[in-house]
């Protein structure tokens, strides 16, 4: 599952080191031609015919595990298999090579393939361990500074490691491995140093120096001049074309630069490149308000992309064509390009994530469906059931791809039909300055449409951020304020509220919201989340678990580890003693057998044992590490492992990779596990998102941080509620309630209002049978024995 993530999320530093360096092997002997020709195969991007050669001439060479062309074809299937994305399967093939380059004594060879492997770990957001690779590459060429590949090896792995600390978000680091590497003295070939100083390039952007960086890019495309490289020209273009158009407004300027990147692509003979500068060009001329202009590029882009069929390219030159009518004032036949673009991207079911130079300034494919229910609700009746359907089309679909969820188009009787009398379900869409919800009974169904203003935008944000403060009451007049916006007297709201968020609602807690005349929303419904209606789940008869079955997986309290300076991964916090002690009532409170790992035995590698998949409740009473601008540098912090001083980490991306379809609930009593970073239409990317892409059925994350002592507090009024057979979602109400209720510093919704039920909320946990029947049918059995003896 690690692997379906890693592909959805292409990262804006893809040109790293897998392009920087070549991941093949050197060159095979002439006499080993399967392997010399799959090393071509693999420098033509013929990654399919690479992978067979490969493998025909490792079956050839088995019988002489010593001969260095064996290491190679390994090698080269590892590679090939990286590139066309399937990770899990490269590593070993990079792991057999390092082996047969350490038998050999080949420290050029083993350091490339520890690299690579390092770059597997990288792309399935392994991050601890590619950092390891690339660190154990590094020790490995210490006395191996007088080897003449001794600099480029050197160079190859810091680039990985600087690629490694972007990723990471820690771009001041980068800045300063690149300029070691610029320092050497021995200079790259300079299409090599020109792709390298396009990350670099990268890197002052995010340091908020555009100048800087189109300096750089500038450079970069001196250096190409002399030594051209077709692909790494045409990306440095691009980024060049993106910096003049989005930060610096010089549309004419970045007009010119992509009509220098369609000559090159011309010249080049690639059509599909050829395509993507037809859609840069009509972009910007559609910005310049230049209609007949823009409309010629995207029709050009259409026709080749029609001809190659190029998924991508295709929707996006109709979403640009059908922009050009709306605004031309034709919404009709805007909308019939909308509804082809989309008839494209659904039948093709492909990734709704692009790379994001393309998501910067060409189109992200969320914009097609908006702009497709934005004209639907200005005619004159839109139909509720047909809003959903493009709503939930373009919603959650990285995530949905990740289950075993059937991909048909939304139903709304029939999902109405999974409904009790009790609920109704409220679907938010915001795009712009416009805000709909589609709610929905088991009886009933309806849309609000209504406009929202800068003032309403700043209001939500003012009312999430004011939340977060103990000491304040400006939330009070807040969500009085915007609660009109979002639960209107037409609703007809029921004990059972099923949210469904977009945009800034994600982070705002409902139940501090007024129903319309009367109370806060906390005091009258049991409220749950979910990313998409997908999820909504019926009634069902769950299972009875036997009291020695496992009931609950709790870890608490990790042992902080030791800050060196040099990992990129340091600095886990402080000791959580009371995170211990709610481990423990955690585990008393519900039936069945519990284990409970705190302090040192607070390991991450418990949780990927054949156990966690026979537990019903895991619970993480531990520090979280929320990086709300890439939710793949999110983590989870665990005590660190014998013979290892730094702290170990679960990130988001691993989650996948845990088995989790039985868990019933994931609860992370962790400081702000429900924030991440915001991506249109696919929500929030939190530890609860990652944990129901692992198959659990639900999650109660937090959206702030709160104290120890406070988070112990009710999480117990929580656990005693799923032990008396209360729902998820009320068990979570009720213990909120008795917080609330019960005055004091803790009656402010800081301290209970974080905490969210997301998921499968509106069932109990399954029940678990007690043990007193077993002594009791053991004494009745005795005593009818006895009887028996007595009669005869």
């Amino acid at each position: 599952m690690a692997q379906k993530f890693a592909r959805r999320h292409a990262l804006e530093i893809a040109l790293s080191a897998l392009t920087l360096f070549p991941l093949f092997a050197q060159p095979a002997p002439p006499a080993e031609d399967l392997v010399r020709a799959a090393d071509q195969a693999l420098l033509r991007g013929e990654y399919a015919a690479a992978a067979k050669q490969a493998t025909t001439a490792i079956g050839q060479l088995q019988s002489a595990p010593r001969r260095p062309e064996l290491g190679m074809a390994e090698n080269i299937l590892g590679v090939a298999l990286l590139y066309q994305g399937d990770y899990a399967a490269a590593r070993p093939h990079f792991e057999r090579a390092i082996t047969l380059a350490e038998a050999i004594a080949d420290r050029n060879a083993e350091l490339r393939r520890r690299n690579n492997l390092g770059n597997v770990d990288f792309y399935l957001g392994r991050y601890v361990e590619a950092y390891r690779n690339y660190q154990t590459a590094l020790q490995r060429l210490v006395g191996a500074e007088q080897q003449p590949w001794y600099t480029a090896a050197r160079q190859m792995t810091l680039t990985n490691l600087a690629v490694l600390h972007q990723q990471l978000g820690q771009h001041r680091q980068a800045l300063d491995i690149y300029r070691e590497i610029r320092a050497m003295p021995q200079r790259m070939k300079p299409n090599v140093e020109a792709q390298m100083l396009t990350n670099l390039a990268i890197v002052y952007r995010r340091l908020g120096d555009p100048q800087k960086a189109l300096d750089t890019y500038r450079e970069a495309r001196r250096l190409l001049a002399s030594d051209p490289h077709a692909a790494a020209a045409l990306y440095t273009l691009h980024n060049i074309g993106v910096v003049l158009a989005l930060d610096f407004e010089d549309l004419p300027g970045a007009l010119h630069t992509f009509e220098e990147a369609a000559a090159i692509a011309s010249k080049s003979g690639s059509k599909r490149e050829l395509t993507l500068e037809h859609l840069f060009l009509g972009e910007t001329l559609l910005r310049m308000r230049r209609p007949e202009a823009a409309a010629k590029h995207f029709s050009a882009a259409l026709e080749i992309a029609t001809a190659l069929q190029l998924v991508d390219e295709r929707w996006t030159a109709l979403y640009g064509l059908g922009r050009l009518q709306a605004a031309a004032g034709h919404p009709d036949l805007g909308r019939k390009y909308f509804d082809a673009a989309i008839a494209i991207i659904e039948s093709a079911r492909t990734k709704l994530g692009n790379s994001s130079l393309k998501a910067e300034f060409l189109a992200e494919k969320h914009d097609v469906y908006d702009a497709w229910i934005g004209a639907t609700l200005d005619s004159p009746h839109p139909s509720p059931g047909a809003i959903l359907r493009r709503i939930e089309e373009g919603r959650a679909r990285i995530l949905k791809d990740l289950l075993p969820i059937e991909r048909q188009a939304v139903d709304l009787p029939a999902l109405q039909r999974r409904l009790d009398g009790q609920t109704c379900v409220l679907a938010y869409w915001m795009a712009g300055q416009r805000l709909a919800v589609v709610w929905f009974t088991r009886d009933a169904a309806g849309i609000l449409d209504r406009p929202v203003s800068a003032q309403d935008l700043s209001r939500l944000t003012d009312l999430a951020r004011a939340l977060t403060q103990k000491d304040s009451t400006a939330w009070v007049s807040l969500a009085d304020t915007v609660s009109p916006l979002l639960i209107d007297d037409a609703i007809p709201l029921r004990q059972k509220l099923v949210i469904v968020p977009d945009g800034p609602l994600h982070p705002i807690p409902f139940e501090v919201l007024r129903a319309p005349g009367g109370q806060r929303l906390i005091e009258s419904a049991a409220i749950s989340y979910l990313p998409s209606t997908h999820f909504l789940t019926s009634a069902q008869t769950l299972p009875r678990r036997w009291p020695w079955q496992l009931s609950v997986i709790a870890f608490g309290d990790p042992i902080p580890g030791v800050s060196n300076g040099a990992s990129p991964f340091d600095g886990a916090g402080p000791r959580l003693p009371e995170s211990a002690e709610e481990a423990r009532q955690v585990a008393a409170a519900l039936p069945g057998r519990a284990v409970i790992h705190t302090g040192a035995d607070n390991r991450k590698s418990y949780l990927f044992q054949s156990e966690t998949a026979r537990a019903r409740v895991l619970h993480f009473a531990t520090h979280a590490v929320v990086d709300t601008s890439d939710s793949r540098r999110s983590r989870l912090v665990f005590s660190p492992v014998a013979g290892d001083a730094t702290s170990q980490y679960l990130f988001s991306l691993e989650i996948a990779d845990l088995p989790l379809s039985r868990v019933e609930l994931v609860t992370l009593a962790a400081c702000e596990s429900e924030l991440g970073r915001y991506v249109r239409g696919e929500g929030v990317g939190n530890f609860g998102r990652a944990f129901l892409a692992a198959g659990a059925a639900a999650t109660v994350t937090s959206l702030w941080r709160v104290s120890d002592r406070a988070s112990s507090l009710l999480m117990g009024h929580f656990y005693r509620g799923l032990a008396n057979g209360l729902t998820k979602a009320e068990a979570l109400r009720q213990a909120k309630l008795t917080i609330l209720h019960a005055g004091g510093a803790h009656a402010h919704p800081y301290f209970w209002a974080p905490y969210l039920v997301s998921g499968d909320a509106q069932t109990p946990l399954s029940p678990t049978i007690p043990w007193w029947p077993f002594p009791v049918t053991a004494l009745l059995l005795a005593a009818l024995v006895f009887a028996v003896k007595k009669l005869f």
